[in-house]
């Protein structure tokens, strides 16, 4: 019986890992175009103007801080997109509607931060993510 168990242990799926984003690279995972940025140069590259949200990671202080687990579902809940991105900003191109972003620092100890953002009919919206980073 011990066996059987163990079999059935193994053959259940693993929990979904979500995978990095290339930098300055866009990636279409759903309705959802997504563009992990924002340091160096690949940041002033004029295509990510084109993106109407642009999620930012920052501490109290507006320093921006790179490397974050991201997550945005929809009204509803349901989850849209799930990746890491190793840089200081993420720019979605998603269709209408009322989103939530919810990041979690990768190296730095903080606690997660989330926002409620709606596309805006043109333009670009900020949407700026700040960490309560943990003193050294």
């Amino acid at each position: 019986m011990r066996n059987w168990i163990l079999a059935a242990l193994f053959a259940m799926p693993a929990a979904a890992s979500a995978s990095p984003l290339p930098m300055d690279t866009p990636v279409r995972m759903g309705s959802v175009d997504a563009v992990c940025t924002g340091i160096g140069e690949g940041k002033n590259d004029p295509r990510w103007h084109t993106y109407p949200i642009r999620v930012e990671f920052a501490d109290s202080a507006a320093h921006y801080l790179a490397g974050a687990h991201v997550s945005l579902s929809d009204v509803a809940g349901t989850s849209l997109a799930e990746f890491d991105c190793s840089g200081a900003w993420v720019l979605l191109n998603v269709p209408r509607g009322l989103y939530t972003v919810n990041a979690k620092l990768s190296s730095i100890s903080a606690a997660p931060a989330s926002a409620k953002f709606q596309p805006p009919q043109t333009g670009q919206l900020r949407v700026v993510l700040r960490f309560a980073v943990a003193a050294p």
